[in-house]
Formats: structure tokens, C-alpha cells, sequence
């Protein structure tokens, strides 16, 4: 099926001034994306113009628009996940006084759907509508753990394993170790591989397919806890996940099903 290249190239100049801004010149967009400079110029100012994209008076240069905004609000509001984890993410967020997330993979990145800042000592905020990374973020493993070994063969090369702390994993195949490990028991770890002195622990949420269709992850500050914080940690993340999964339609059964295992649509 044939495409419109017009709409096309915009769409990806929105994407590509999100993931290297705050701003970008159109130089830099032309560069980015091997496109002539006077077409960039002339995207750019349409997508300013519809208010998808600002421009900066002063420097010239565009970022993201409140239109492109409020329609990623709306696309959060829309979601039936977010009402359906509403209630269960902010009890156990306020009960065991945890940051607690809800993500969904977006091309290669995750895509935190709701984020809550819980009453803990040390502010580490993560806001609704950012994205982080899949191989550091306990979320964004759990979304890795869920595909077919076939298909992160495919996606591991066009990921950028960046090293955020000293503890990110930067290697496919450490990554793929750990996300084996992360199938095997249920959840994901990320110990200060996202934020240095921060632990966090992933679930999935299923659907009525067993299909697992985002993930869900609590986060601490290290200091001060112990082995059995941890351990009640995890239970209750684990728990949390099950009851909103339960709410999808979901049957009780292993976390991942039989991730790992099963071939990939194009096999």
C-alpha cells in the first residue's frame, strides 16, 4: 500500500525533534533524517503552524507543540488500561510508599502510560508521557522478556544500549541472559541500572489472551532497605500485576506464558 511521503516525513520529524531535543534547527532535522533542507523548512513551518511544533523566536529552532501534547494526553486518558490500573497503582503506591509506573513499548523505547511519585525521602520523578529505556528500566525489560527470542534477535541490533549508570547492561547477550532470567521468574530487576541507588522490580499485564500487553514497576531508593523490604516489594508488585491483569480478562498462569519459546509472526 502505498503512502503519503509528505505526511510521513512530518510524522517522523515529530518523532525525531521528542527523541533529540528540547530543539532542533532545520539543519539538524534535514540532517537527522537525510532530507532536503528547503522541504524540511517548509514541514516544519506547517507543523508550527497546525501547532504541532513551536518555534523559538529567539534561536530559530522548534520543539514539541501543544497540540502534539494534548493529543498524548488524550491518547493516556483513552487508554482503557489507565482506567482499568487507576485505583490498584495508586493503593499500592500509597500503601507501601513506592514509585509505581505503568508502561507500554513504543517503536523502541518505553513509554511510561502513568506515573506515581510515592511518599518516600529521596524525589526521583518520572512523569506520564516520557519515554526510557527498555534495557535499563525494569518496565521496558519486562516488555523485552515478553517477545520471542526470534523477535529480539531482530530488535536487540536497532536498540542503542546505552550505558546510564555503571550497572547498565550494554551487551545483547547479557541482555538476553537477563531477560531469560526475568521469563524464569516472573519479574524483572533493574538494581541502579536506570538511576544509580534506585531498585526497581517489573510485572507484566495480561490480557484474556495471556498476551502480554504493557508493564507495570515499582521503584525505591536503596538506602536503608533491607532483603526482606525487597522481598515484600516484589510480592506486592507481583500481586498488583496479577489483580489488573485479572481485570483484563486474564487467567491465572506463569507471568509470561511461553515467551521465549514461541516463534515470531513472520517465522
Amino acid at each position: 500500500m502505498a503512502i503519503n511521503q509528505s505526511l510521513s516525513h512530518g510524522l517522523r520529524i515529530l518523532r525525531t525533534i521528542a527523541e533529540h531535543g528540547p530543539e532542533l534547527g532545520v539543519r539538524e532535522v534535514a540532517r537527522l533524517l537525510s532530507l532536503d533542507k528547503s522541504k524540511a523548512s517548509r514541514l516544519l513551518l506547517t507543523l508550527a503552524e497546525e501547532g504541532f511544533l513551536e518555534q523559538n523566536r529567539a534561536t530559530r529552532r522548534y520543539r514539541v507543540g501543544a497540540t502534539t501534547f494534548e493529543i498524548g494526553q488524550k491518547y493516556t486518558r483513552a487508554n482503557p488500561l489507565y482506567s482499568a490500573c487507576h485505583d490498584d497503582l495508586h493503593q499500592l503506591a500509597e500503601k507501601e510508599n513506592l514509585n509505581v509506573y505503568l508502561g507500554v513499548r513504543s517503536n523502541n523505547m518505553m513509554l511510561y502510560l502513568y506515573a506515581i511519585q510515592g511518599a518516600q525521602p529521596y524525589v526521583f520523578r518520572i512523569n506520564t508521557g516520557v519515554t526510557g529505556q527498555l534495557h535499563t528500566t525494569a518496565a521496558g525489560k519486562v516488555l523485552l522478556a515478553a517477545m520471542s527470542d526470534d523477535e529480539l534477535r531482530d530488535l536487540l541490533p536497532k536498540l542503542s544500549l546505552n550505558r546510564l549508570t555503571p550497572y547498565s547492561i550494554v551487551n545483547s547477550r547479557a541482555l538476553m541472559t537477563d531477560l531469560r532470567a526475568t521469563r524464569s521468574r516472573g519479574y524483572s530487576i533493574s538494581d541502579e541500572e536506570n538511576l544509580v541507588d534506585i531498585f526497581a522490580i517489573g510485572c507484566p499485564i495480561r490480557d484474556a489472551s495471556g498476551a502480554v500487553v504493557a508493564a507495570m514497576s515499582s521503584a525505591i531508593h536503596k538506602q536503608g532497605q533491607d532483603k526482606a523490604f525487597f522481598k515484600n516489594m516484589q510480592e506486592v508488585t507481583e500481586r498488583c500485576a496479577a489483580i489488573i491483569s485479572s481485570k483484563q480478562g486474564a487467567l491465572p498462569g506463569p507471568a509470561f506464558g511461553d515467551s521465549g519459546r514461541r516463534k515470531s509472526p513472520a517465522a
